[in-house]
């Protein structure tokens, strides 16, 4: 049910113009129980357990999901714009079960791959995931807060966020923008692939609960909004900042959704001995509410976005 209850909205100076922003969610249950409860659902949506929508290039078969969520990992990669001649150190801000650093072990046999997560559990199964895969020695999957991580200063060549910089604090990811700044090197790139609110306001209360159901599903508080997201990274000092609207980009693998429902509900609801908890039943929602607050319906539109550290 659509929660009844909306909270104000509050105004963030930007550029010298004030930007609405809905009040953040607060999640009834943790990222970290989320995660562990509803990870292995994510099996109904890629085999290989890439947890984040496709890229779909002309000529694509949109009919092969597991094809452009690969190759939304290859989009990423070309965008960190790394050196596959050299040993490149990249790190993945919220690397889920690794599906994109196994994917950059194929194309990047010379690089060190890194990843960072909160979940107990993820850590457990990537490296599993990645001992299968033939990469275990060259993936090292650490528990951690992206936000405020150990790692030393300038540690990385590439760092990047795949539909995971939404669950970071704040309209601007400020703590998560200033931590990739850290570990980068000069001249160093960084890469974030997300959902973020444009330009767009909200049709009416209604679609504003939507949204509000929906992060609570994700286990998301706010999602970045657009210029405020950029207005940081240019504060932090990043340069060459380019912004990709990819929302057609992903369409072909968003129109998977209903299908790929509507099988979960069968083979692992009706059928499944797993018990449906909280979190594997907003796991199956939230997809289903995503296209109503989406453009050209609503303000949420999907952004890359990259950028050099000076």
């Amino acid at each position: 049910m659509i929660a009844t209850q909306v909270e104000e909205s509050r105004n963030l100076a930007v550029c010298g113009r004030a930007v609405e922003l809905p009040a953040p969610v607060k999640p009834e249950i943790g990222l970290e129980e989320y995660y562990s409860e509803a990870g292995p659902d994510y099996a109904a949506w890629s085999n290989e357990f890439n947890m984040h929508f496709g890229f779909y290039r002309v000529g694509m078969n949109p009919f092969a999901r597991e094809a452009m969520l690969e190759q939304m990992n290859v989009e990423v990669l070309a965008r960190l714009d790394v050196d596959a001649n050299s040993t490149p150190e990249i790190l993945d801000l919220g690397c889920g079960l690794g599906a994109t650093l196994r994917s950059f072990s194929r194309r990047l046999p010379q690089a060190v791959l890194h990843g960072l997560t909160r979940v107990p559990w993820q850590v457990t199964q990537a490296e599993e995931l990645n001992a299968l895969a033939g990469c275990g020695d060259r993936i090292r999957v650490m528990q951690g807060n992206y936000e405020d991580c150990a790692l030393p200063d300038e540690s990385y060549d590439a760092v990047y966020a795949l539909e995971s910089s939404c669950h970071a604090t704040g309209a601007d990811k400020h703590l998560l923008l200033a931590e990739a700044h850290r570990l980068l090197r000069p001249n160093g790139r960084l890469v974030v692939a997300d959902g973020f609110l444009g330009h767009r306001r909200f049709a009416n209360e209604w679609q504003r609960r939507i949204y509000r159901r929906l992060c609570e599903c994700w286990v998301i508080r706010e999602l970045a909004q657009l210029d405020v997201f950029t207005e940081r990274m240019e504060a932090l000092g990043f340069t060459d900042i380019r912004v990709e609207h990819l929302q057609m980009r992903v369409a072909s693998s968003v129109a998977h959704v209903p299908w790929v429902t509507m099988k979960f509900l069968l083979t692992d609801v009706v059928f499944g001995e797993r018990k449906m908890t909280r979190a594997r039943w907003n796991n199956v929602l939230a997809p289903v509410l995503l296209p109503l607050v989406s453009a050209p319906l609503g303000p949420m539109t999907y952004c890359m976005i990259s950028a050099r550290k000076a």
